[in-house]
């Protein structure tokens, strides 16, 4: 067996890579619960040729958690943050309140400024601006016997709590502070529940008051909606980005083999191809040598007309008369000179000297005719 019959190692694909994941199965039933191991780059092919480090990972698995540290480093680091969200907590309403409060001063000096106040009113921001006052110098001087430098300019915290307001006006100005700050918080949440269901600006306050207390839970649950879809986002971009990476390496094989086949059908059909290239080019010089005959007897028709055909035919009639007998002739003349030569050796001396007899005739019939020119 590859695996321990206490469980057994499942390879599942996910946006963020292979991980691997343990299902143990218990000891008194067949329900099997899921837990999942620190990110491992992991195929099932790996797990099947290493036996044992399967069975590592499902011991590791009862002492360590999916973020890879150990159960008791893991619980500490959950009451960690949940010591860390409690005092974030606290600080944050600290902080409200100490944002609220400014915000009344500050209504109040610009109130001020349009209007005439109330004696009330100004001894109510009077008050509450003192007691504020001296409340932040008396926390910046701190504990009198941490401090190892000399106050500042000298100042002791009794001397600070000194220029605190009476108490009477500071229980009467805490009263009204309640009142006005919840008003101030009422304001802001029906604000902040107008921004999110701008709808909800002509209910009533009750039933602005009954959705605001529903809104944080709303709040919190679009909170974790968007986070969610924003990891469901970044998952899909990286499954996009593996499945581009992988398409892109489909197409760039397709495209070899496509150029393969390409090649070895060209070399098949090259043959034939150039045959039938052959027989085209063979056909156009065909049609190209009749089109020259043709233009040929076109430009020999428009040359010769039926009269000049009939003229040369005439002119070839004589010239083949005139031919036939000078071949005649001819035929005569080798006939008679057939005749001589059978006459042999004498006959060719007498045939020079008649021709040195007839040159001496012309020679001798010249030099009259220029002698009978000089005389005349």
């Amino acid at each position: 067996m590859l695996f321990p019959p206490v469980g057994q190692i499942r390879i599942t694909r996910k946006a963020d890579g292979i991980r691997g994941f343990l299902l143990i199965w218990r000891r008194d039933g067949n329900t099997p619960t899921s837990k999942q191991l620190p990110p491992c780059n992991l195929s099932e092919e790996d797990l099947l040729q290493n036996p044992h480090f399967s069975k590592l990972l499902l011991s590791l698995s009862q002492h360590m958690d999916e973020s890879g540290l150990s159960l008791t480093l893991a619980k500490e680091q959950a009451q960690a943050w949940k010591e860390v969200r409690l005092h974030k907590t606290t600080w944050l309403r600290s902080e409200i309140l100490q944002r609220v409060i400014q915000e009344l001063l500050v209504d109040y000096y610009v109130k001020s400024q349009d209007r005439n106040l109330t004696s009330e009113d100004k001894k109510f921001h009077e008050t509450l601006e003192q007691r504020l006052l001296v409340t932040e110098l008396t926390q910046l001087l701190g504990p009198s016997q941490e401090r190892e430098v000399p106050p500042l300019l000298g100042l002791e915290k009794v001397d600070l709590l000194e220029l605190m307001p009476p108490s009477e006006d500071f229980v009467w100005m805490r009263a009204r502070l309640l009142l006005e700050v919840e008003e101030q918080l009422k304001k802001k949440c029906f604000t902040l529940l107008c921004y999110h269901n701008p709808s909800s600006d002509s209910d009533s306050e009750t039933l602005k008051a009954a959705k605001v207390w529903n809104l944080a839970e709303v709040l919190v649950g679009e909170k974790q909606q968007c986070q969610d879809a924003r990891s469901q986002q970044k998952e899909q971009m990286v499954l996009l980005e593996k499945k581009s990476a992988t398409y892109s390496q489909v197409l760039l094989r397709c495209l070899a083999l496509l150029q393969r086949l390409l090649q070895e059908h060209r070399l098949k059909t090259q043959s034939e191809l150039d045959r039938i290239n052959a027989q085209y080019l063979e056909i156009k010089c065909s049609a190209m040598i009749l089109k020259l005959r043709m233009e040929e007897l076109k430009i020999l028709s428009d040359t010769y007309t039926d009269e000049k055909v009939e003229v040369h035919r005439l002119i070839r009639d004589r010239l083949e008369g005139a031919i036939h007998l000078q071949e005649q002739d001819m035929e005569k003349s080798r006939q008679v000179l057939n005749t001589y030569e059978v006459l042999g050796e004498e006959f060719d001396r007498l045939v020079k000297e008649y021709t040195q007899l007839k040159q001496a005739t012309e020679n001798k019939r010249w030099a009259l005719q220029e002698f009978s020119k000089a005389c005349r």
